[in-house]
């Protein structure tokens, strides 16, 4: 076992701005997090989530399968898995004969199934596709299109979260926060994770460019573009994110 890990501590720096589209909403955004260098580094680094055993590349954060967000979820994973062919995903016989998620005993379709110590759509290091990672992903490459337009909503989002908050006075704005998933959100589940990892900030250019589709489809575009004009005003955040500030692994 490789042992729960706790996020790196604090502290981070925040900004909240009206909506510029809704009078009843304001944003609040991680400004450590989205003025970082962070990237994925799956296939670069990424030693994978899973709590036992020895580090697994190949894998990433695809150990635990995903839930649905949504009725509207499902139904885009599902459109999007009528899409797939054996070029994109190794597991392509049972996805195609409707094996690939589980449901609740209501029915209603919960989550994908895994195999063997994996979701059905990560491929991994030396299956039929010689191609690790995410089907979904694959299948964006192949088509042309952004991977968070062909992902479950989980999976393009993280590590963005993308979180509500209710007004907490009379006639205050609802809020939505924007930030990352920390390793505190698995509840010790697992025994990497890469936003409380030094390894992962080294991109050239900052989240909030190098995620900005990501960021586009969490907020809005009026929402990102006001909140870039924000960011043009900061030269650095008064604090790196945590991670950012521990040594290297190989250092």
């Amino acid at each position: 076992m490789r042992g729960s890990l706790r996020a790196a501590a604090g502290p981070v720096e925040w900004m909240t701005f009206p909506a510029p589209d809704d009078d009843s909403r304001q944003f609040r955004v991680n400004v450590s997090f989205v003025l970082s260098n962070y990237r994925c580094i799956f296939g670069c680094g990424c030693r994978g989530v899973h709590l036992d055993g020895p580090p697994q590349a190949d894998l990433g954060c695809c150990a635990h399968g995903v839930e649905f967000t949504s009725d509207e979820d499902f139904e885009h994973v599902a459109a999007m898995v009528e899409e797939l062919t054996a070029e994109d995903a190794d597991h392509i016989g049972p996805i195609r004969h409707g094996d690939w998620y589980a449901a609740k005993k209501s029915g209603v379709p919960f989550k994908t199934y895994l195999v063997g110590d994996a979701c059905i759509f990560a491929n991994r290091e030396g299956g039929p596709t010689d191609k690790p990672g995410c089907a979904f992903h694959h299948l964006a490459l192949r088509t042309g299109r952004h991977p968070s337009d062909t992902k479950p909503e989980i999976c393009w989002s993280v590590p963005l979260n993308f979180s509500e908050e209710d007004a907490v006075e009379p006639g205050g704005r609802e809020t939505t926060i924007v930030s990352a998933f920390s390793t505190d959100a698995w509840d010790g589940q697992i025994g990497w994770w890469c936003v409380d990892t030094p390894e992962a900030y080294s991109a050239a250019e900052p989240v909030y460019r190098t995620f900005e589709h990501e960021l586009r489809k969490g907020m809005g575009d009026e929402a990102y573009e006001r909140m870039v004009e924000l960011l043009l005003e900061i030269p650095a955040p008064r604090f790196p994110m945590p991670a950012q500030r521990l040594p290297l692994l190989n250092s």
